[in-house]
């Protein structure tokens, strides 16, 4: 049985900001039992993208050193390192300490609406004084990352156009609903015609593009106007295959959306605990009801399985159609 290829990392829950589309911040934190750094080393060695998320990873004081095994156990995993930016002096000097970490600083809206949704006065400046400071001290895989809900979904532009200026990548994910991690916050899905538009035009504007990276994001930007539009994936999803989700105490799910548990790292490797659990999650992944689009579980799923994307890249781009102008 082939091993995963990605995994988001939860390393705490703690959090620093009160986002209107996330209750992170709102869960018990239990500090003390968090996975020590050690505990890490139960990562699959297959593992080609490590997403360090949270919570806010960077109140972790002994980060550093949770990333360097990481880093270690799975030489071949790009890790990346998730945060709101709200402590700028503290995410550039621990940085510093992961020297080839990729940073996503998130981002929502230019001003002071960011605030408003990160639920923080100055959240905004801080979160542009932290992708400044990253990439004055050289982080080359730096970007900023955007989660557009129905009624901020005008705002994906003007991030955009910010990253851009600073010279970093841009991602961005519609909000989701999760009884495990972002808590049910439905309400907050975009829905409408106005929002599948906006994501419309960042698909135009990288389809555009001459970098064959850009022609593949598009493709994501495709998928995520399905979900806006409330259809199936156009993906089949390899949660709890190619991808698990790991909490800040160790628990490990198919996702970061599913709640059904494999086990705890405690009881096994990722192999035996899927093994153990093949036929439930097996049958929870294939009639799972969300059809979610996250880039955490299309990023493998494009990997194992690119014929399909690069043909609709190949139609987009030659003949123009499936654009996302037709909902």
């Amino acid at each position: 049985m082939r091993g995963p290829i990605a995994c988001v990392a939860a390393v705490t829950y703690r959090c620093n900001s009160r986002c209107t589309m996330c209750d992170i911040w709102r869960k018990d934190a239990r500090v003390p039992d968090e996975l020590e750094p050690e505990d890490y080393r139960w990562l699959p060695r297959s593992l080609k993208s490590v997403n360090v998320s949270g919570g806010e990873p960077y109140l972790r004081g002994d980060l550093p050193e949770v990333v360097g095994v990481m880093r270690e156990t799975c030489p071949k995993a790009r890790v990346v390192v998730s945060t709101n930016g709200l402590a700028p002096d503290r995410v550039v000097s621990m940085t510093r300490e992961m020297p080839g970490v990729a940073v996503r600083v998130s981002l929502d809206a230019a001003g002071s609406l960011h605030d408003e949704i990160r639920g923080i006065e100055g959240a905004y400046e801080s979160a542009l004084e932290t992708a400044r400071r990253l990439k004055e001290a050289g982080v080359e895989d730096l970007g900023l990352a955007a989660t557009s809900t129905e009624e901020h979904a005008a705002e994906l532009a003007g991030v955009r156009e910010l990253a851009d200026e600073l010279g970093v990548a841009f991602i961005a994910s519609a909000a989701h609903s999760s009884p495990i991690f972002f808590g049910e916050h439905e309400a907050e899905r975009p829905t409408s015609g106005r929002a599948a538009e906006a994501f419309g035009s960042l698909l135009r504007d990288d389809l555009a593009s001459k970098r064959p990276r850009d022609w593949a994001r598009a493709y994501y930007w495709r998928g995520v106007i399905d979900y806006v539009n409330g259809r199936s994936r156009r993906l089949a999803c390899g949660a709890g295959t190619d991808f698990f989700f790991l909490d800040p105490w160790g628990d490990v799910y198919p996702c970061n959306i599913g709640g059904t548990k494999m086990g705890n790292v405690r009881e096994g490797s990722f192999a035996e605990l899927r093994q153990r659990t093949l036929d439930e999650v097996g049958a929870a992944v294939s009639d799972c009801p969300h059809q979610c689009w996250m880039v955490c579980t299309v990023s493998p799923a494009m990997r194992r399985r690119p014929l399909k994307p690069l043909a609709w890249i190949l139609g987009a781009k030659l003949f123009g159609v499936d654009t996302g102008r037709d909902g």
